[in-house]
Formats: C-alpha cells, sequence, structure tokens
C-alpha cells in the first residue's frame, strides 16, 4: 500500500496549517499502514514536517520507520536532515542539497 499527497492536501490535513488534530490523525493513521508516503508539489516546512511525523516511533510497533528523502536543492535541505536517510542530488540548483545528505 502506498499514498501519493500533494502540499494542498497536506494544507488541509495538517493542524501546524489549515487542517485540525482529528485529520491529522486520520491522516497520520493512514500514512503509517502504507509502506510508501510520497509527497509532491509540497512547501519546504511541509516536505519536513511530513518526513518528522512519519519518521516518529510508534508505540505498538517496536520498529521505528526509516525515512528516505531525496532532494536536489536548498529548499530541500530540512527534509533532508530530518530523514533518517538523506539523499542530496548535486544539479542546476547547487549544491546546498548534496552538501546536506548522509
Amino acid at each position: 500500500l502506498s499514498i501519493i499527497v500533494n502540499g494542498k492536501a497536506l494544507e488541509q490535513l495538517l493542524k501546524d496549517q489549515k487542517g485540525d488534530e482529528n485529520s491529522e490523525a486520520r491522516f497520520l493513521e493512514l500514512a503509517n499502514a502504507c509502506r510508501v508516503v510520497v509527497a509532491c508539489r509540497v512547501s519546504p516546512a511541509q516536505k519536513s514536517l511530513l518526513v518528522r511525523m512519519i519518521g516518529k516511533p510508534k508505540i505498538w510497533d517496536s520498529r521505528s520507520p526509516v525515512t528516505l528523502a531525496i532532494g536536489d536543492g536548498a529548499n530541500d535541505v530540512a527534509m533532508i536532515q530530518e530523514a533518517r536517510v538523506g539523499v542530496g542530488i548535486s544539479g542546476n540548483e547547487g549544491l546546498q542539497a548534496a552538501n546536506s545528505a548522509d
């Protein structure tokens, strides 16, 4: 099972934005049931918040989720640093992402 979520959907779901605790909890429950969560067209703040939320250890599960973040620019640095495994790609946007990666 996997889920793909975009920035507008996250904005409505996350309590730090326009959502409430119930919508965030339901989204997190769905995300935790997935093997893969892909975010596209999200803000830098949403990127790091999503990685942090999903990467938190769960009380009911002794296994800690493994988060992988892949980015290619300065706007991806916070997300890359928040993930357990951070991959930075050097390219047109410079080396900031690559320099902050594992």
